[in-house]
């Protein structure tokens, strides 16, 4: 381990950016990300040539990686090679049962977890704005935050467990998803009756029907026909809502309302996996 180095694993459409941030504060930076590092690297970072090179050599590791699967793979790695005392930072959403799974494992090894997912488009990661949900160890916490300082506008600490970091996050997002459909089949009805998407917008956001749909998404992506520009793929919000929906169900507490926002989701990114969530609002205006 060298004492000054950190470490960034997943180079993808948040993580790539996030670790342009990291170099640019002038912290010293090792990456590597299994589709190809040299490509996706940020200029000024050390390149590894393996998850496991990168975690012997960095003390304090962010992930930003797609699933659950690939999450929970690289963890087991890093528990098997990373000195006792590395700190890790998974910014991943992959659910509260996931998160404390993941502790478990590293606590074995002496390692620190910190359940640390971040909430904001891609264009919040380019700006290095985004909100940082951290639940762990407070020591732990200081150690990296240099780290996650670098691509975060606000840090909060939720609190001490592992999971609570993203039980926090999921039901920011489950709200989020939903007033976007709320708001796609709201503004649907009312296109079909010849109010423009731009005077409906204006009129809400002086409103009560006001929300993050109607403030940000619709006015930068829909409005403008920029469907394809948010970064979000369908198939990642479809699964940041399962979580929701599965640990709702574990927990036993109300999910119905949501429930039928993940499957209109659930419906959408069946046929279209990859496209951008934002073509849903047409995909949803569409529907008969």
């Amino acid at each position: 381990m060298t004492e000054n180095l950190y470490g960034f694993i997943g180079l993808g459409n948040m993580g790539c950016p996030m670790a342009e941030n990291i170099v640019s504060k002038n912290i010293p930076l090792i990456v590597y990300d299994l589709a190809g590092t040299e490509e996706r690297s940020p200029d000024k970072a050390i390149i590894a040539v393996s998850n496991q090179d990168l975690a012997q050599k960095a003390k304090v590791i962010a992930l930003s990686l797609p699933d659950l699967e690939s999450n929970e793979s690289v963890i087991r790695e890093i528990a098997d090679v990373a000195k006792s005392g590395t700190v890790i930072v998974d910014t991943c959403t992959i659910g509260p049962q996931a998160a404390a799974k993941n502790k478990e494992i590293l606590d074995a090894a002496g390692i620190l977890y910190l359940d640390s997912p971040v909430s904001g488009l891609k264009f919040r990661a380019e700006e290095g704005a985004l909100v940082s949900m951290v639940a762990g160890d407070a020591e732990a916490l200081m150690l990296a935050r240099p780290l996650i300082e670098s691509y975060s506008r606000v840090i909060y600490h939720v609190g001490s467990e592992a999971g609570q970091g993203q039980r926090m996050k999921v039901l920011n997002n489950a709200i989020c998803l939903s007033s976007y459909v709320t708001t796609s089949e709201a503004l649907a009805y009312g296109e079909a009756g010849g109010l423009e998407i731009s005077s409906m917008l204006e009129v809400i956001n002086e409103s009560s029907g006001q929300n993050f749909a109607t403030q940000h998404l619709f006015p930068k992506y829909v409005a403008t026909k920029n469907f394809d520009q948010s970064g979000a793929e369908a198939h990642i919000v479809e699964k940041d809502l399962g979580l929701f929906i599965n640990s709702s169900m574990s927990d036993q507490t109300p999910n119905r309302l949501l429930a039928a926002a993940h499957e209109i989701i659930a419906e959408f990114s069946s046929d279209n996996p990859t496209q951008d969530q934002m073509m849903i609002y047409p995909y949803i205006r569409g529907k008969k």
